[in-house]
């Protein structure tokens, strides 16, 4: 019998498995935000922020935190969330048609200036409940955010609301050893800008 952490990583088709960070007992929130993020200002109503690689998400830690020496991480001991989302309903913003539609480009996805996203936000909560957009803290990765308030429920659980995501502890520890020289720091040009 395969036990349920055996199982986290494993999605159905059709969605999508996200990762993220959390110091709270839940992973997901219902307030509105209380600070700016790339994809809300204050006041907004809740942003989910995740990862689609575990690799990702503490990525997104160590720049969030400004970590740069190992022995910073050896002291991370952050429980590493999972989640499963439907994907067909999110707005993919690899895609170059759907950020001209929205006013953005493949450099405000990353840009430290968060503006054009924060502008572009308001459009997108009304279209689609999430997007899918280049990590900007690992070349190469993507994140998922979600708009509005969710809900965790058991991992292998059924959702009957929309607002209801099936999460689970995937781990407690610190990011990976060899992850520190690759994150991308704020004001760090991204390699993948050339490629769009």
């Amino acid at each position: 019998m395969a036990s349920e952490q055996t199982a986290l990583p494993i999605s159905a088709p059709g969605t999508l498995t996200a990762f993220r960070f959390s110091t709270y007992d839940v992973p997901f929130w219902a307030r509105p935000n209380t600070r700016a993020g790339r994809w809300n200002r204050v006041g907004d109503d809740p942003t989910q922020y995740w990862s689609l690689s575990p690799a990702g998400a503490w990525a997104e830690l160590i720049r969030a935190e400004g970590l740069t020496r190992e022995r910073e991480l050896d002291l991370v001991q952050m429980p590493l969330w999972v989640c499963t989302v439907p994907a067909t309903l999110m707005h993919d913003l690899h895609d170059p048609g759907v950020q001209a539609s929205y006013g953005l480009d493949f450099t405000d996805l990353i840009d430290d200036d968060h503006t054009a996203c924060q502008a572009a936000a308001r459009a997108l909560r009304a279209d689609c409940p999430g997007v899918i957009a280049p990590c900007p803290a690992l070349d190469g990765h993507a994140n998922l955010t979600l708009f509005g308030a969710r809900r965790a429920i058991e991992w292998l659980s059924q959702p009957a609301l929309a607002s209801t995501i099936p999460a689970a502890v995937a781990a407690i520890g610190r990011p990976p050893r060899d992850l520190l020289a690759r994150v991308r720091r704020p004001s760090t040009p991204s390699p993948q800008a050339q490629l769009f």
